[in-house]
C-alpha cells in the first residue's frame, strides 16, 4: 500500500488536535482506498501521538485486514456514510468544544455566515441511541442518505463529516466548528452590546 494516503491521515489526524477541534484519544477518522478498503484510526490513541505505521486498513464490514489493534467503535457510522455516499472518500468525527455545546445542549447550530450558507446548507441534528451501536449507525446514515447534508451534529457527542477526500471533511468539520464558535460569540453580543447602529 502506497505511503501517501498513511502520511496524509496522520496529518489530518495532527492538523486536527493542533486546531483543538479534539483533544485525549477520541475521534476518529477513515479514508477510502483506491482498493475500496478503509483506512481507520485504530481506538485509544490519541490523534497528536498517531504514527503511520499505527493504522487499520478495514474491508467494508469493519473487519482489520491490516494492522494490529481495534478499530474505532464508531466505524459502523463510517460504514453507514460511505453506503448512503458512493462518492465519499473519507469521514471525521470530532468533539471540538463550541458545535459539542451545541450537541449536548440538542441544538442545530445556526448558519449566520455566507459562506456557510452557502457550503454547509445544513447541519442536522441526529439524536443520541448508542455510541457505537447500529442504531446511530442506522439513524447517521439516514440523515446522511439527504444529498445535501455533509455534516451533522450527533446529539451528545460531537460533530461528523464528510468529504470527497481527507482534506474536504477536515475543512467541513472546521467550519462546522467555525459556525457554532461565531453562532455563540453573535449571540453575546446581541445580548450584551449595542448595534453598531445604535
Amino acid at each position: 500500500m502506497p505511503e501517501q494516503p498513511r502520511r496524509d491521515f496522520v496529518a489530518a489526524c495532527q492538523r486536527a488536535f493542533s486546531l483543538g477541534l479534539q483533544m485525549s484519544t477520541g475521534g476518529n477518522l477513515s479514508l477510502r482506498l483506491d482498493s475500496g478498503y478503509l483506512l481507520v484510526k485504530p481506538s485509544g490513541l490519541s490523534l497528536c501521538e498517531l504514527e503511520p505505521d499505527h493504522l487499520l486498513v478495514c474491508d467494508d464490514q469493519g473487519r482489520v485486514v491490516q494492522g494490529e489493534g481495534k478499530p474505532t467503535k464508531e466505524l459502523r457510522s463510517h460504514l453507514a456514510i460511505y453506503q448512503a455516499k458512493p462518492e465519499a472518500g473519507a469521514v471525521v468525527h470530532y468533539h471540538p468544544p463550541h458545535a459539542t455545546a451545541y450537541a449536548v445542549s440538542r441544538r442545530q447550530i445556526p448558519l449566520l455566515t455566507v459562506h456557510a450558507k452557502r457550503i454547509l446548507g445544513r447541519v442536522p441534528l441526529v439524536e443520541a441511541v448508542g455510541e457505537g451501536s447500529e442504531e446511530l449507525a442506522s439513524a447517521v446514515g439516514e440523515a446522511f442518505a439527504a444529498p445535501q447534508v455533509k455534516a451533522a451534529l450527533l446529539a451528545e457527542h460531537g460533530i461528523i463529516a464528510v468529504g470527497e477526500n481527507l482534506r474536504q471533511a477536515q475543512n467541513l468539520a472546521e467550519l462546522v466548528e467555525e459556525c457554532a464558535r461565531v453562532a455563540l460569540l453573535s449571540g453575546l453580543l446581541r445580548g450584551l452590546a449595542p448595534n453598531a447602529d445604535q
